[in-house]
């Protein structure tokens, strides 16, 4: 426990997740898990057998998503937890990951679950290389951002602090004030970590404002209820997430817009599509920032949920990646090595998700230039004709040393949290 009765996030994160994994050992939502799972496979029904073979391991992913952020760790009080996170291990425990919902795997989300009676302090300290982007945003129950604060707004820079009040009213002097409505379901802390090498996420700190009920040994069948509930709610939302994108047409893209659903960022453009592509065949994206000050192309399966090869070039981001002379930078989608320093690696799935990003716009006025994105399917045989002069290529061992590099990147930001 932190000194004056504030709750430090490092403290609290493994009392939460060991909480949230005896939750799904119960009966019930072990069986909300299951059916919601078996729902969600049958949502794609021609799913590859590459697809298919991970599926055991997404339906655990999903409930504990959905767990992670509702569970308080037994002690009766709202807390900053971290959410979004791969497989770990968990005081010696090899443990599943909690992804789901199209993920951005550049991002490291921290929630706070809500209700009409949530009032708190929230403190952060930002240190110094903070995340490229940092959006604090409430969610309502039907997932619309109702309340988003940036680091613009926040005034934030390195090695800043920051006093956030979240209630009914507004109260104690803080830096910024966001209203909680009576609808209300979390308050998300989104840290762009776009430069994995140097960015690390803040510090936070909690403290209660009221009164949540004190610590407990167990829950009771209202708890457990309202666990199954959210269970049952993620998993159709996972299926909402699939089958949309895949009523429109394989390798097809939209450009991109900005949308305050689902709980997207009122600050970020979108473009969502699904991939289906032969051994031989590649997708080409060229992805041109505009105004953005952000952009990234990150896979996942057919369920939303981001891969093992994450660390190995599953996603790229306009901080990563080897970039054009015009400031756009291309990636190249497709099932074998294609030689390009942007390759987005799929694990060898023959069909997956692209969520593409936008972010940091400014949300008074229209991006000028406007995001952009060209896509197209072509075959690794004529990549080289294809793509821009300044293309970067790598061979095996330059390849192997990107993974590695990558890998140890990506750990750097759980560093506090250990």
């Amino acid at each position: 426990m932190a000194e004056n009765g504030k709750i430090d996030e490092a403290e609290i994160q493994a009392r939460i997740e060991h909480h949230t994994l005896d939750l799904l050992a119960k009966p019930r939502i072990s069986r909300a898990r299951d059916e919601g799972a078996a729902a969600l496979l049958a949502s794609v029904p021609d799913a590859d057998e590459a697809s298919k073979a991970l599926f055991p391991d997404v339906g655990t992913e999903v409930a504990l998503n959905a767990l992670v952020g509702f569970v308080d760790g037994y002690t009766g009080a709202d807390q900053p937890r971290l959410i979004m996170r791969p497989p770990r291990l968990l005081d010696g425990q090899s443990v599943p990951g909690n992804r789901g919902l199209h993920d951005n795997p550049d991002t490291f989300y921290r929630m706070i679950p809500l209700d009409g009676r949530s009032d708190f302090i929230l403190e952060g300290r930002l240190g110094p290389n903070p995340a490229t982007i940092f959006e604090i945003s409430l969610l309502t129950s039907a997932w619309n951002t109702t309340a988003n604060l940036t680091k613009v707004d926040l005034e934030l820079e390195p090695r800043k602090t920051f006093r956030l009040h979240v209630g009914p009213e507004p109260g104690p002097v803080a830096d910024a004030y966001i209203r909680v409505p009576a609808d209300a379901e979390m308050l998300l802390v989104r840290e762009t970590l776009a430069d994995w090498s140097t960015e690390l996420p803040s510090r936070l700190t909690f403290e209660n404002r009221i009164d949540r009920g004190g610590p407990r040994e167990s829950d009771d069948e209202a708890y457990v209820d309202a666990a199954v509930r959210r269970v049952d709610k993620w998993f159709s939302e996972s299926i909402r997430l699939t089958k949309a994108p895949l009523a429109r047409p394989a390798n097809n893209f939209s450009s991109p817009v900005i949308s305050n659903e689902h709980g997207k960022l009122v600050t970020m453009a979108y473009s969502i599509g699904h991939f289906r592509l032969s051994e031989e065949e590649a997708l080409i994206f060229t992805l041109s920032p505009g105004s953005a000050e952000y952009v990234v192309a990150p896979i996942t399966n057919l369920w939303g949920t981001t891969g093992a090869g994450l660390a190995r070039g599953a996603s790229w981001n306009s901080k990563q990646a080897a970039m054009n002379a015009d400031g756009s930078f291309t990636c190249v989608l497709s099932r074998r090595d294609p030689g390009v320093h942007n390759w987005l690696d799929p694990e060898d799935l023959e069909r997956g998700f692209v969520f593409l990003r936008w972010a940091g716009l400014d949300t008074e006025r229209p991006p000028d230039p406007a995001p952009a994105l060209e896509v197209q399917l072509t075959t690794l045989h004529d990549l080289r004709r294809l793509l821009p002069a300044e293309t970067r290529w790598v061979d095996t061992d330059e390849r192997q040393a990107l993974w590695e590099q990558r890998a140890r990147d990506h750990a750097k930001r759980y560093s506090h949290l250990r």
